[in-house]
């Protein structure tokens, strides 16, 4: 709507070409209706309230407000006849704007009162907000000043307290507005300032570029050309981003301007080229011309005489073609000049006085002003005193006229009585109107052919891409999901352990550093993880035994049986071979033996109709292991150690034919340099030298702890 308001008037035409549905026809009939081919050809009447809505503020963006208020027209009545007094509402509030945009404040009002009773049935925060705005700019647009400021503030209050920072943006900027008008520019670049600030990691382009160039103007008329330059070149940027190129290329001709007017014609240039490289894309000669005049402009400050007169030239003749009298003068005056820097006394006389003349027939006082400066120069440069002080008593008499009228101006402004300042904004969105339409009729036609054309293959490939998306998302969600669940029992496998092991080990190093330091109590450690590695006989060589059919049954039985019976706050993994982990905070284990008669009894009483060898064999460790030195050891081998746990667990469970574990607990002290090496036969020899305590259901002595080692493999 804002980057490109040509497409969006040709998409939103091409859709309303479709028909309308009838909901209460599709009720009745007893036909299958295919849904893809209703959102292909029908539009329900939601859609056909938004579609008019849309091309109505399209419309109005290309700067044609008779047929935006045609479309708008069309919503209110769709709304009327369907009775949805929300979208009454804010097609009325759109026809509000429409009405301020063509100067008419009090037909505004008029639109707004009428959708005051229709927001009272319908409240809708936005649209409330979108009153207030639309109010107070009308306020202002009615010259009612005093009420337009206090409703601003209110907004501007009201918007703080919400944290609306958009709406306290708007409320600003309009503000800056009031302040320019009443020609208090200081307040007014402030505001506008404000507003930047509040849109800073705001993605609002088109009213931060708005905001910035009000400040490049201010900041220039206020002689702070290093401002002035800054935010034209934020204006520019923000443009750019917007992506609307007509409004781009006015903020790069501003940008040369300003560049220029900082005494930089060199880079005022390089802004006016790029300018004029996006105008040939849109043909548009009237605005190619000006740039033509700026380019010239520049080229004469740089004493550049050649290109100068070659921009110059074409300008003029543009601006004679298209009978555009203010800049032919101000070409005129340039060309003057350049003929005075050569030395072409007579050129430049033809130049200057048919500027003057022109100048004369428009009663333009500035024009004027310039004309009899650079004819009385022309002619003391001459040596032709009596001329020249002609036209230096014309240029103080037209001096003072000016002067007399910009204090009548700044006097009724203060007074309230602005007509004349009422009378330039009019004719001035005038001239931009007819400037846009006459842009406008070229570029639609053309566009609207080419859309016709490829608009429904561009929807077709859009709902095709969406639907295959949606479709591969949903097959990626379901296969990540399925490579974290264990298959045959159903339960979390190695690989969802492995994902969450790190963080969690994270975390206890870190309490676990943290206790080291505030040793001063001399408490234990109390913050460990339980990791408990159970081998369960029967689910080694189960399908051997009991056949592949029966042995998938009682591995999905097992599965749901065990996410039944485990702590609320404990984690039960599947790691396959009959083993299992089993994770548990040393917080939830008040006695770490009746956990483990817990974990007997959970699978001693697993309901099979077949004999299983339910001998567990657990080994355990907790996390730290080396509480003073809890990164001395990372996850591998901590594996390590709590896989040699488990095998000593299954030596004994061998020798005595009974559930067995092991537990294998690091003593309070900082050796962790003993485990650098192979970390098995490290914890072998700790435990051996009793810097690792071993705890077990059966007496440690019979655990034969060199059998355990492992062993090279031997020198062919």
């Amino acid at each position: 709507m804002l980057s490109r308001p040509n497409e969006c008037v040709a998409l939103t035409h091409y859709f309303l070409q479709r028909r309308e549905v009838d909901p209460a026809q599709m009720i009745n009939s007893r036909q299958d209706f295919d849904h893809q081919e209703l959102a292909r050809l029908y539009r329900t009447r939601e859609q056909s309230l938004a579609a008019w809505q849309l091309q109505a503020l399209c419309q109005a963006n290309e700067g044609l407000l008779l047929p935006a208020d045609a479309s708008i027209n069309q919503a209110i009545e769709l709304a009327q006849r369907y009775r949805q007094p929300e979208a009454e509402a804010a097609s009325l509030l759109i026809k509000a704007k429409l009405a301020l945009a063509r100067q008419a404040p009090e037909q505004a009002q008029a639109l707004l009162n009428e959708a005051v009773p229709l927001l009272d049935t319908a409240a809708s925060p936005t649209l409330e907000d979108a009153l207030q705005l639309l109010h107070a700019t009308t306020l202002l647009y009615q010259q009612r000043f005093d009420e337009a400021r206090q409703a601003f503030e209110q907004i501007r209050l009201h918007a703080l307290q919400q944290d609306d920072g958009t709406q306290q943006a708007w409320a600003n900027y309009l503000l800056g507005k009031y302040y320019q008008l009443l020609q208090q520019d200081e307040l007014a670049l402030s505001h506008y300032v404000e507003t930047l600030d509040l849109l800073h990691k705001r993605r609002q382009y088109y009213l931060k570029a708005m905001a910035a160039e009000k400040a490049a103007s201010l900041s220039a008329t206020l002689g702070e050309a290093d401002k002035a330059v800054y935010y034209a070149n934020l204006a520019t940027t923000e443009f750019e981003l917007l992506g609307n190129s007509p409004l781009l290329i006015g903020s790069l001709l501003n940008l040369g301007r300003v560049t220029r007017a900082g005494n930089d014609a060199n880079l005022a240039l390089v802004y006016f080229f790029n300018a004029l490289d996006l105008v040939r894309i849109q043909g548009d000669n009237e605005l190619m011309a000006r740039l033509y005049l700026e380019i010239g402009h520049s080229y004469l400050l740089l004493k550049t005489f050649a290109e100068a007169r070659h921009y110059l030239d074409m300008a003029r003749a543009s601006f004679e073609r298209s009978q555009d009298v203010p800049r032919q003068i101000d070409t005129l005056l340039q060309l003057g000049q350049l003929h005075l820097e050569q030395q072409e006394t007579g050129l430049a006389l033809l130049q200057l006085d048919r500027a003057r003349q022109l100048a004369e027939q428009r009663d333009d006082v500035p024009r004027l002003i310039e004309s009899h400066r650079l004819l009385a120069l022309l002619f003391e440069t001459s040596d032709n005193m009596t001329q020249a002080l002609v036209h230096h008593k014309a240029f103080h008499a037209n001096y003072e006229r000016a002067s007399r009228l910009n204090r009548l101006l700044t006097q009724s402004l203060v007074q309230g009585n602005d007509q004349q300042l009422q009378q330039e904004r009019e004719l001035a969105g005038l001239r931009r109107q007819n400037e846009q339409l006459q842009q406008d009729r070229q570029r639609f036609a053309l566009l609207a052919t080419s859309l016709s054309l490829i608009a429904p293959l561009l929807l077709y490939g859009m709902i095709r891409n969406h639907i295959r998306s949606r479709r591969l998302l949903h097959e990626s969600t379901e296969l990540r999901h399925s490579l974290l669940i264990e298959p045959r029992t159903g339960l979390p496998n190695w690989r969802q352990l492995m994902q969450r092991l790190p963080q969690e080990m994270a975390k206890r190093q870190l309490r676990s550093e943290q206790w080291y330091l505030n040793e001063t109590e001399a408490q234990p450690f109390n913050d460990k993880i339980y990791y408990f590695l159970i081998h369960v006989p029967f689910m080694v060589d189960l399908s051997e035994r009991v056949g592949l059919e029966h042995a998938a049954s009682i591995q999905k039985k097992l599965g749901n049986y065990l996410q039944g019976r485990i702590h609320p706050k404990a984690r039960l993994y599947d790691l396959r071979e009959g083993q299992f982990i089993y994770v548990i905070s040393q917080r939830q284990v008040v006695d770490l033996q009746q956990t483990l008669s817990s974990l007997e009894r959970m699978f001693a009483e697993f309901p099979c109709q077949f004999q299983l060898d339910q001998r567990l064999a657990i080994g355990i460790i907790g996390h730290p292991f080396l509480p003073k030195a809890p990164h001395a050891l990372d996850d591998m081998r901590l594996g390590d150690i709590l896989y040699l746990a488990m095998a000593a667990a299954h030596q004994l469970a061998e020798q005595t034919g009974e559930l067995a574990w092991v537990e294998l607990l690091a003593v309070d002290c900082q050796q962790a340099a003993f485990f650098n090496g192979d970390i098995r036969h490290c914890c072998i020899q700790a435990i051996l030298k009793g810097l690792v305590k071993v705890n077990s259901s059966h007496k440690k002595q019979q655990i034969d702890w060199h059998a355990l080692a492992p062993e090279p493999a031997a020198l062919i």
